[in-house]
Formats: C-alpha cells, sequence, structure tokens
C-alpha cells in the first residue's frame, strides 16, 4: 500500500507561504469586494439582468473572502486532528461561496451567449425578476450538494483539510462534478460570444470597431481568468484522486498534495480578480456593446 503511512503534513515553509497568501488576498479582497457591494447594492438605481448576477457574484467573493480566516484556522490543525462540527461548517461555508462563484460565473456566461445569439426570443424570458430566481435556485443547488457530502462521510472519510490531511475521495469526487459542467459550458458560451464579436468587428465602421474590441477583450479577459483560477486547482484535485485509486506510492501522492495546496491558493485569488471585472464587464459589455449589437431599438436597452 503506497500511501499507508504516507505522511502530507505541510511543511513549516509551505504553511508561512499559504498563511502569507490568504493575508494578501483578504488585504486586496476585502476593500475591493466591499467596494463592489457598496456600488451594486447602493448606488447603482437599475436592476438588469447582469447587475442581478454580478451583484449576486460581489456577494459570493465577500463571503468566501470572510471565510478565509476559519480556513487558515483548519489548515493549522495537526494530522490526525479530529474533525469537529466548526471544522465542518467553516469548510461547507468556503465550498460553498467558492462553487457560487463558479455557477455565477457560467449564468453570466450563459446570459450573455443568449442575447448575442437569440437577441429577439431571449428578451421573452431574460429579465432581472427571472435572472433573481436563478440566482436564488443556484444557491438552494450548491447548498444542498457541499451538505451532502459534509454529512454523508463514511468511517476513516475527512471533510475538512489541515496541516496535514487532504480531502477525502468523496469531497474530491464532489469538487471535481461541481466544476466539469460549468467548465463546458463557460468555454462553450464563452468562444462562441468572442467568434461572434469578432465576426461583428470585421464588418463594422471604425468607430463601432472599437467598442467591439473592447468588449472582445473583456469577455477574453474574464474567461482566461476562470481558467487560470480554476482549472488548476480541479486538475490538482483529478490527480489527487488519481493518485489514492492507484494506490501511488508516498512521494508522489506528496508532490501531488503540494499542487493541490499551491492551486488553492490560486483559486482563492480569484476573488480579487473578479472585482476588478465587474466594472468592465457592466460598463463595456453592457453599454457600448449591447448598443452596437441590438439588432432592433426596442432590444437596444435589453443587454444590460
Amino acid at each position: 500500500n503506497g500511501s499507508e503511512g504516507c505522511s502530507t503534513e505541510r511543511s513549516v515553509l509551505s504553511q508561512a507561504a499559504t498563511s502569507v497568501s490568504i493575508y494578501v488576498i483578504l488585504a486586496l479582497g476585502l476593500p475591493l469586494n466591499g467596494l463592489g457591494l457598496w456600488v451594486f447594492w447602493c448606488r447603482l438605481r437599475g436592476w438588469t439582468e447582469t447587475r442581478v448576477y454580478m451583484a449576486n457574484l460581489v456577494a459570493a467573493d465577500c463571503l468566501l473572502l470572510l471565510s478565509l480566516p476559519g480556513v487558515l484556522h483548519t489548515l493549522g490543525q495537526a494530522a490526525g486532528a479530529q474533525e469537529g462540527v466548526l471544522c465542518r461548517a467553516v469548510q461547507s461555508f468556503y465550498y460553498v461561496n467558492t462553487y457560487m462563484s463558479i455557477c455565477l460565473i457560467t449564468a453570466i456566461a450563459t446570459d450573455r451567449y443568449a442575447a448575442l445569439r437569440f437577441p429577439l426570443r431571449s428578451r421573452a424570458w431574460r429579465s432581472p425578476r427571472q435572472a433573481a430566481l436563478t440566482c436564488l435556485a443556484l444557491w438552494l443547488l450548491v447548498f444542498g450538494a457541499v451538505a451532502l457530502p459534509a454529512s454523508w462521510l463514511r468511517a476513516g472519510e475527512s471533510f475538512c483539510f489541515g496541516r496535514g490531511r487532504t480531502r477525502g475521495p468523496g469531497t474530491l469526487a464532489f469538487s471535481l462534478l461541481l466544476f466539469l459542467l460549468p467548465l463546458l459550458v463557460v468555454s462553450f458560451c464563452s468562444w462562441q460570444v468572442l467568434r461572434r464579436l469578432a465576426r461583428k468587428r470585421a464588418r463594422s465602421p471604425p468607430q463601432d470597431a472599437a467598442h467591439i474590441l473592447r468588449a472582445l477583450h473583456v469577455v477574453a479577459a474574464n474567461l482566461a481568468t476562470f481558467l487560470l483560477c480554476f482549472l488548476p486547482l480541479h486538475v490538482a484535485l483529478l490527480a489527487m484522486l488519481v493518485a489514492r485509486w492507484t494506490d501511488a506510492a508516498c512521494p508522489t501522492l506528496q508532490a501531488v498534495a503540494a499542487f493541490v495546496q499551491a492551486t488553492s491558493r490560486v483559486a482563492n485569488a480569484n476573488c480579487c480578480l473578479d472585482a476588478v471585472s465587474y466594472y468592465f464587464v457592466a460598463k463595456e459589455f453592457q453599454e457600448e456593446v449591447g448598443a452596437v449589437l441590438s439588432t432592433s431599438r426596442p432590444f437596444r436597452g435589453r443587454i444590460k
């Protein structure tokens, strides 16, 4: 048994690097997302589909940031430490807001694609009220999906991960399944939007082409941020799951565990990167590209 007696406990240096990265994310993310929360909930007068999704995204990012001190506490637990209710609650809170961010980014990409691919038909079902109901359904879905692996653990399985503990197989499988579908949807919708914008830009006069080019940059940056933040983590989780299933040697398990730890910190940085994209998406895509790509005057105000 290659994994029997194998320790994946973090070194002192790795533990310190993890702590510093979380403090940096908190220092940058809290003011950025606090400002975003204030703008979306207090300053914007009219609610549109995109603004509803964005307001929920900034709320999920803020809640994720608030969970990081608790995660920092669980990371400091020694190998073999007993998992308590507080540990599982903090870990569940972290998972909920991480995957809620992923689901909301998916919803934004889908809404953006529908508005461009079916501009007239989508008017019948694209509305702030429908976006709010979609967000409510996503919150309930993610809460339920996180609660299942947290409450149905078998003997010897772990849900929390501490200094000498990695996620159990059930939690790993849950994380991968909850990411795979959003990955496919975001990639497909973003690619289709980029293609349509590029074609439209090639046929547009110079003044309109400049607006479309800015929107191309926004959509491409959103897709790149999503892939950069979340794909490495889930590749690492898949590697960990495969290593356990194949009973990999201890050095392999230790290397994969270190990979998971590093990519987890990269995924947390999404809180800060989202805060930058809130404003670019709201301004560039809604106001400029929505006006250029609208096929009729009544639809001009709908891509918001």
